[in-house]
């Protein structure tokens, strides 16, 4: 059974802020995820890593920006969507 999937309270701000063409990639890569989870090689479009050491993973939605979530043994946390210098920093 595929987990769940939940948008953090944040990533409501940022949605907003969003240019179209970015919430529609966003929503395809939202229903992408279990399959991407379960199969990242088959869709290397999307540029999927786990943040180093961490339960947090990013997605290329653009050159510049990532769609960052958090999975969980139960629930996958999307959680805000950062340019690749913010998840540089992260890791």
């Amino acid at each position: 059974m595929a987990k769940p999937i939940h948008l953090a309270r944040r990533f409501d701000k940022t949605w907003n802020r969003l240019t179209e063409a970015q919430q529609e990639r966003v929503t395809e890569i939202i229903v992408a995820l279990p399959d991407l989870l379960k199969h990242p090689h088959r869709h290397s479009g999307y540029g999927l890593r786990q943040i180093r050491g961490r339960d947090y993973y990013e997605v290329r939605i653009d050159l510049r920006w990532r769609l960052i979530f958090r999975v969980s043994d139960d629930e996958i946390v999307v959680m805000d969507v950062l340019n690749h210098d913010q998840v540089r920093r992260l890791g």
